[in-house]
């Protein structure tokens, strides 16, 4: 008796000791038609879910927020870190204008870069190409939120849809966003007069708390993509998209390993 007393004693303890070094994150996605349109849908949903799997030692808790709101919760302690933002697709620490207002709000962008994002340049059929050196001079509208990261005057939107309408109308000059998402626009509008152009390859990155917590939760991260990307897995669950982003851009779409030998 006192032996089975004692086996089931040994027994709790293990399971206590495992769930005392357990560790859930919770993951605040910015809810982007297509790639994040709620916590069980979109292609960057189903890559997360895959990521939850690799981690072993707790696990990862989606929720999805309109996108300030997302990196907000980072900011008030309400969410471990947010995804998804932009910055260079190389794995390394960031210095641009953005960061450098990131850092004043206490939070930083992360090394690692989970996926590519193509940024793809839009303008009237009706009228001559944009010059591309020279888009200082033209009414071009992006996202509000991503205005830091263009060098020249840029108009932010709060409605992409208004925005493809805009062009199309000739209100203004260029729009310029993630090709995906302003492709399904033009489609769903039934838009002919709209050509578009490479515009640049980002890297998708997640926003961290500044110090040490955020550095673990990078590190983390750096683990679990490298793991799934030698196992195999990564590419896997995002096959679907792959696909379609290397004969559209001509570009991997999922960090290689070299990517990650150069960090």
């Amino acid at each position: 008796m006192l032996r089975y007393i004692s086996i089931i004693l040994t027994g709790l303890a293990l399971s206590y000791s495992i769930n005392l070094f357990a560790k859930d994150y919770r993951i605040s996605v910015a809810r982007l038609p297509l790639y994040s349109e709620s916590a069980n849908k979109g292609i960057l949903i189903d890559i997360l879910k895959a990521m939850d799997k690799e981690y072993k030692e707790g696990k990862f808790i989606i929720q999805v927020y309109p996108f300030q709101r997302s990196i907000n919760n980072v900011i008030n302690g309400r969410a471990d870190f947010h995804f998804p933002t932009i910055g260079t697709h190389i794995w390394s620490k960031e210095n641009d204008k953005f960061e450098q207002k990131l850092n004043k709000l206490g939070i930083r962008r992360s090394s690692v870069s989970l996926t590519k994002t193509h940024f793809a340049l839009y303008s009237n059929r009706d009228k001559p190409p944009l010059d591309i050196s020279r888009l200082g001079q033209y009414r071009i509208e992006t996202d509000s939120g991503h205005t830091v990261f263009f060098n020249f005057n840029i108009q932010g939107t709060t409605c992409l849809p208004c925005s493809v309408r805009k062009l199309s109308a000739g209100r203004i000059d260029g729009l310029i966003f993630a090709a995906r998402e302003i492709d399904g626009m033009i489609k769903k509008a039934h838009i002919k007069n709209i050509r578009r152009q490479n515009y640049r390859i980002f890297g998708s990155k997640f926003i961290l708390p500044l110090g040490e917590k955020g550095d673990k939760i990078d590190r983390l991260l750096a683990r679990l993509i490298k793991r799934m990307i030698e196992k195999g897995s990564l590419q896997k669950v995002a096959k679907p998209y792959s696909k379609y982003f290397e004969k559209n851009f001509s570009a991997p779409y999922l960090p290689t390993l070299q990517d990650i030998r150069n960090q």
